[in-house]
């Protein structure tokens, strides 16, 4: 934290810390009380004890210089821990966004060589009916990715050929996206208004050209626009119980606020102030104060898409404002808290006066209690007043000490109040970046299973072997396109596989699968059914020779004419290991360096124990560990959080529930109890 940032915005801060306030008020009238209780002394005993008085006046000067590192320290500690929140949620908010915006990309990759579309496009005319088929298939596809507003398909001329959203009035498009789409050699990422979507606004779109495979000849175009304001408002709501007196935002390279959580106070639509590359900022926004902080994404696999960044404001006046955690113990907390000897040099320091003070105070008494039997009547005088001076001296530095105290026990707990709801927050960002992941392998298998030449195929008496190679190509394409998959393949209705997506796979071609999650794919006839696999251990995902564990996806491939037979299915083969252990390491909190901080760790895990992945490498996947009772009794959606000692050192240890994302895992479809959780070093 720059202490120049906090030194120039004290004064605003110290008003917003109602405590601090209340410990610098406390210690400034002590001081005064000190003060006068010293000038009694000066007066009334400087003949037999200056030498004392001296001494007593050194130690207030002592204790004068720790109260403003002590308040010091509770403004950069208050404001480090509220910086630390907000940071994390600005963080969670542009790169849980991106996370879905990579999905989209492989989307329109793929989407785009799909053979119906190529087929209608070739066409130089389409009926009504062919129109009508083609926006068919079309809706099956964002009955799949439901993020999807509208889904286009335009001729190279920008003519409307086919589209979903029957309000769109829409038949042709001048949009500059259409030229620069030909012109590209992949996907184009698009955010602003388009006359794709008249009267709409701004809108999110992903463009890529169609093109003819033997080719290669452009055919058109296909556009996808998303479903920006939903996505949004999902990911605003997830954050509202850890986000309290805080706007949320998305904001491109200028500052323009594209999306907002609260457009009362901060509506979108407007520019506003960025705190990139300072720790925070101080804005008036509404007539209010607000601490500012703005994130860079961290992107996902290489994937970083516009300029875009996550902003977040917390109202300063409520900023500071919490209820003390009784339930935490600040002597436990002192002992075993790896973080507390930052914070209770100062309160060391002050007993180390204070033990000064008192040994003073002793030899004072003893001074005054031989000068009231000396002769000399001053003496005598001065030796009998002395004592009570010492006394108030003693009671007013015993206060200050209680302050020094009372002050650091509430930083100690409000630190470790601090990481256990950032543990706890954390713990609900993974599960929820597992769920948002998962629900992409349950569409990509439902709409892989559409795909016409697999339909084609595999309704033949007899399978040639270019119908074996035709399969794998379509396959191999789309494993280039999603790299999360280290093999998809294709079975027929005995269960035998016919093709792989991976060459280094294509020893399993030929092996029949007497699995269950085969057998239940095998009885699907609605295409918006899937099943998955237990995360168990196969030879379908082994590395070195080695089975491991892992997901398989599956969905049934029904015959064109008649989706109620069965003809096959596809299994698409979850790369568990790498990606599970990436989306815990992402959450994970860091040092300013970017490092996991030392004793963090996650997991996920099913409520009866079985570890799915670990980012401790002394858990292995498939591992049954015994679960604390709270954390195995959390219904879906729920989180707890937890303050444990292992082997002396205290830990949070935050869990959280998978609680689905739109449909999936939420329309009874499919079930799944997965638990993820978070240890971080108190």
């Amino acid at each position: 934290m720059n202490p120049e940032l906090i030194e120039k915005h004290e004064k605003s801060l110290l008003q917003a810390m109602p405590n601090t306030s209340n410990y610098l008020k406390r210690l400034t009238r002590l001081d005064r009380q000190w003060t006068m209780a010293t000038m009694t002394g000066k007066i009334n005993c400087s003949r037999i004890a200056q030498t004392l008085i001296d001494f007593i006046i050194k130690t207030q000067e002592n204790f004068s210089g720790l109260k403003q590192t002590l308040i010091e320290i509770l403004i950069k500690e208050n404001t480090h821990k509220v910086v630390q929140e907000v940071s994390a949620v600005a963080q969670v908010v542009i790169d849980i966004l991106k996370r879905n915006l990579f999905e989209r990309t492989a989307d329109v990759g793929f989407l785009a060589t799909d053979d119906d579309l190529v087929r209608f496009l070739k066409a130089p005319e389409h009926t009504a009916h062919e129109i009508t088929e083609i926006e068919e298939r079309l809706r099956e596809y964002r009955a799949k990715y439901t993020v999807y507003n509208e889904i286009i398909i335009l001729d190279t001329g920008g003519r409307v050929c086919a589209h979903l959203n029957q309000d769109n009035n829409i038949t042709t498009s001048r949009d500059p996206l259409i030229e620069e789409t030909f012109a590209a050699d992949g996907y184009v990422e698009t955010y602003r208004e388009s006359d794709l979507a008249p009267g709409a606004g701004k809108v999110l779109i992903y463009s890529q050209a169609i093109k003819y495979p033997d080719t290669g000849e452009i055919l058109g175009i296909l556009c996808l626009i998303f479903d920006f304001a939903g996505e949004m408002s999902g990911i605003f709501n997830d954050l509202a119980e850890f986000s309290n007196d805080t706007i949320l935002m998305i904001l491109d390279k200028n500052g323009y606020a594209i999306a907002s959580s609260d457009n009362s106070n901060a509506p979108a639509g407007r520019i506003y102030s960025m705190a990139l590359d300072e720790d925070f900022q101080l804005v008036n926004i509404a007539g209010s104060t607000y601490l500012s902080k703005t994130v860079r994404t961290k992107g996902y696999q290489d994937f970083f898409g516009l300029p875009w960044y996550g902003h977040v404001l917390q109202k300063l006046e409520t900023a500071f404002t919490y209820s003390e955690d009784n339930s935490l113990d600040a002597n436990t907390i002192r002992e075993k808290a790896n973080f507390s000897a930052r914070l209770t040099h100062v309160e060391e320091s002050s007993e180390n006066v204070l033990s000064d003070l008192e040994l003073v105070v002793q030899n004072g008494e003893i001074m005054a209690a031989k000068k009231c039997i000396e002769p000399d009547p001053v003496e005598q005088m001065e030796g009998r007043a002395l004592p009570h001076i010492l006394n108030e001296i003693k009671k007013i530095g015993d206060q200050v000490q209680n302050v020094f105290q009372h002050s650091t026990n509430g930083l100690l707990k409000l630190v470790t109040a601090s990481r256990l709801h950032e543990t706890q927050f954390l713990a609900r960002l993974a599960i929820d970046i597992m769920d948002r992941n998962l629900y992409e392998r349950a569409n990509d298998c439902r709409w892989w299973a559409l795909t016409s030449d697999f339909k084609s195929i595999l309704a033949k008496d007899n399978i040639e072997s270019d119908d074996h190679a035709q399969m794998r190509k379509i396959l191999g394409y789309i494993n280039s396109l999603y790299t999360v998959y280290t093999n998809l393949f294709i079975y027929n209705r005995s269960g035998k596989i016919l093709a792989c997506s991976s060459a280094s796979e294509s020893d399993k071609e030929g092996r029949t699968l007497n699995a269950g999650y085969v057998n239940e794919a095998l009885r699907i006839t609605d295409s918006q059914l899937y099943c998955v696999s237990d995360f168990f251990k196969t030879d379908l995902y082994a590395s070195e020779g080695h089975d491991r564990y892992t997901y398989i996806y599956n969905a049934s491939i029904t015959a064109h004419e008649d989706p109620s037979r069965v003809l096959g299915g596809i299994g698409i083969v979850f790369d568990s290991e790498p990606e599970f252990k990436a989306m815990l390491h992402d959450v994970l909190p860091r040092d300013a360096q970017g490092e996991v901080l030392d004793g963090a760790e996650g997991m996920f895990v099913e409520p009866q124990g079985k570890i799915i992945s670990s980012t401790n490498p002394d858990h292995k996947a498939g591992e049954i560990i015994k679960l604390d009772p709270d954390f195995k009794n959390l219904k879906e959606g729920e989180s707890t959080v937890k303050l444990i000692e292992d082997e002396g050192v205290l830990y949070a240890s935050g869990c959280a529930h998978s609680a689905g994302y739109r449909e999936y895992k939420r329309d009874g479809s499919y079930k799944n109890n997965v638990l993820c959780i978070v240890r971080v070093l108190i």
